[in-house]
């Protein structure tokens, strides 16, 4: 049993750990509701800022993969306190880009420190967490992004009305510093090598390879639906960036109150619990696009989201912490890397379609991936827990 003083660090850890979750999740969720004001600055259309914003999850992907191996013996706060410097300096590029082509560098530098920073702080919250309960602990940080929805977001998006697109991301980039000095405070947490990990093991451990499918099927319909939905809106309905923040907060109310069925999903099973949250994901994006200029509707639609989403999200990541054992750390990396690779394919090869036929094609799309992806779902669902 851990004493008080476990205990109380522990919750110190998992709220440095949410609040770095909560800016890299507004870093890169940011781009939607401004799309419009920075494809008007930049003098570029829709498609040109979406595949800038397909350079971050790129690089992400690279990063997590190409670096994960090498970085993951040394102490977890080490490699935190880096990546935040790298991601603050990233967002004050990404706020003096005084062209699409700067935007994309500084975008590519944000994604390398984040595809270095999710995957140290997710393996970092599976190895605080006792046995049988990571789905809970990982459930706590991943109410980051919920912040990021809520209020990082909405309010960077009334921020930028009020300041300027580039406001936003000064702000973002001065909290990222700070956090590069705050985890000094992080415990090291447990290795399971001193050595570099390898991704040709961590896809041998039982159950990682049907969970990273999956993984990329719900990324690429949340980040390609996401990405132009904020300007799908704005132009249905005839709004500003605060009405597409609005989307935000729905999504982001309705992520942060599913925290409170993690210890529901760890009692029940969360790979009993995946096929179902991905065929109710399905039905989520069926609908989307009609939603999308009823304000009170979408608004609904959109908390339901992000119910779904985070408690999807959770399984996925308590499932893969699991089953990572000793490779954890590395299979956390495959994790990010497949994260950001289907959010910059996605972003990017649907930027085209939106452009040309509109939200509603997007939204097929990913729902033909989701569709897919309840095959390697199934499979979960039938292995025996921790097999």
């Amino acid at each position: 049993m851990e004493s008080r003083a476990e205990v109380e660090r522990t919750g110190v850890a998992v709220g440095l750990l949410l609040t770095g979750v909560a800016v890299v999740g507004a870093q890169s969720l940011l781009l939607s509701p401004l799309l419009s004001d920075v494809a008007v600055a930049l003098d570029t259309g829709p498609a040109s800022i979406g595949r800038a914003s397909a350079a971050y999850g790129v690089a992400a992907a690279v990063a997590a993969v190409g670096l994960g191996r090498r970085l993951d013996p040394l102490p977890r706060g080490l490699v935190l306190r880096t990546s935040a410097g790298v991601l603050a300096l990233a967002l004050v590029l990404c706020a003096g880009a005084p062209s699409v082509q700067v935007l994309a560098v500084g975008q590519a530098l944000a994604g390398a420190a984040a595809g270095v920073l999710l995957p140290v702080t997710y393996a970092l919250a599976g190895e605080l967490a006792p046995p049988g309960e990571e789905t809970r602990v990982v459930g706590r940080v991943l109410v980051g992004w919920s912040v990021a929805m809520v209020a990082a977001v909405p309010l960077a998006a009334v921020l930028a009305d009020l300041a300027g697109w580039r406001a936003p991301f000064l702000v973002l980039a001065a909290v990222a510093a700070a956090l590069a000095v705050l985890y000094g405070a992080l415990p090291t947490g447990r290795h399971g090598s001193t050595r570099p990990g390898s991704w040709r093991s961590a896809l041998a451990q039982p159950g990682v390879r049907p969970l990273l499918l999956v993984v990329l099927a719900y990324m690429a319909a949340f980040y390609g639906s996401y990405a132009y939905l904020g300007d799908h809106v704005r132009a249905v309905q005839g709004t500003g960036a605060s009405t597409a923040g609005l989307v935000s907060l729905a999504y982001g109310a309705g992520f942060g109150v599913a925290g409170l069925l993690d210890g529901w999903v760890d009692r029940t099973g969360p790979a009993r619990l995946l096929l179902p949250t991905v065929l109710v994901l399905v039905g989520v994006y069926a609908v989307l696009p009609a939603a999308a200029g009823l304000p009170w509707a979408l608004l609904a639609l959109c908390l339901l989201w992000g119910v779904v989403n985070h408690s999807g999200l959770g399984m996925l990541v308590g499932l893969l912490s699991r089953h990572g054992g000793t490779a954890r750390g590395m299979v956390m990396a495959l994790y990010s890397s497949a994260t950001y690779l289907a959010a910059a394919l996605a972003t990017a090869a649907l930027g085209p379609v939106y452009e040309g036929l509109g939200f509603p094609a997007v939204a097929a799309a990913v729902v033909v991936g989701l569709l897919v992806a309840t095959f390697p779902a199934r499979r979960i669902r039938a292995q025996p827990a921790g097999a």
